[in-house]
């Protein structure tokens, strides 16, 4: 008879909401439907700039007859921006540093096309990634100016200097073959859309139950997957099993279904053998 023991959690697990600035650029059909997801989801006082070439006013008319009204949103504020996502010097009127994540959007104007799509989204990509590492060093030689008082906090290179380091870019792609340029530059996150909707409808069509548990996963509330610090569960020098963290995870009334260590890229799902000790790496 196997004998787990778990013992006690190493510390207190609270994750505070903290505002964010979110960039979309492009222009979707169900664009209401994200922003109320996103309304739901992220904390009070978040922006969401959106960046594309519909007027204003014609953004706001598409918005309302979709269902959303403006003046009901809680959580978000919404910036708007008029310009051309694939031309340099559009772009380059964004304060692209200040943004927590940016988010690539296969635009409907071209959605008819998947290549023409995927074509723009890696054309705004490589600006994006362009326009920031040329400014990353100069915002870092700003922000020690700026400590003598050369530049207001107000201003935009002042929006520039308290910046991250860098944002999350996640593209949307249509064509799969375009994951494999993705996947080996690195240099953006992707959503695969078009396959993730045929994945989700051939599970679907299997197994009808199955639709229960991709609502649940992909609503703002409830259950939802998350990459944990392995400090929240194991102390530092502390050896465990699987079996041992999984019983941990469940004070937190959590599941672990994997791991991945420091050094590795993919993480290890269902590992085994579960009794085998494992370190904090």
């Amino acid at each position: 008879m196997l004998q787990v023991w778990c013992g006690k959690l190493p510390k207190n697990f609270i994750v505070p909401k903290s505002a964010e600035k979110i960039l979309f650029c492009g222009w979707r059909r169900d664009m209401e439907d994200m922003i109320m997801v996103l309304d739901a989801f992220l904390a009070n006082g978040s922006e969401l700039w959106m960046f594309n070439d519909v007027p204003e006013k014609e953004r706001e008319r598409k918005l309302i007859d979709g269902g959303l009204d403006i003046n009901r949103l809680l959580n978000i504020t919404l910036v708007n921006r008029e310009g051309n996502a694939v031309i340099r010097r559009h772009l380059e009127s964004l304060p692209l540093e200040s943004f927590d994540s940016i988010l690539i959007l296969a635009d409907e104007s071209v959605e008819d096309s998947a290549i023409q799509a995927d074509s723009r989204s890696l054309a705004t990509l490589l600006l994006i990634r362009d326009i920031q590492a040329k400014r990353l060093p100069y915002r870092e030689a700003m922000v020690t100016q700026g400590h003598r008082g050369s530049f207001s906090q107000g201003s935009w290179i002042g929006e520039m200097q308290q910046a991250s380091d860098k944002s999350v870019i996640i593209s949307e792609i249509l064509d799969p073959r375009t994951k494999n340029l993705l996947s080996m530059s690195k240099i953006s996150d992707y959503v695969l859309s078009n396959e993730l909707v045929s994945m989700a409808l051939a599970m679907v069509a299997e197994d009808r139950q199955i639709n229960d548990v991709l609502e649940e996963l992909f609503a703002e509330e409830g259950n939802e997957m998350q990459i944990r610090q392995a400090n929240l569960y194991l102390r530092e020098g502390e050896e465990l099993s699987f079996y041992e963290i999984i019983l941990r995870a469940r004070q937190r009334r959590e599941i672990v279904i994997g791991y991945r260590q420091s050094s590795a890229e993919r993480a290890i799902i269902n590992p085994q053998p579960k009794t085998r000790n494992r370190g904090g790496h």
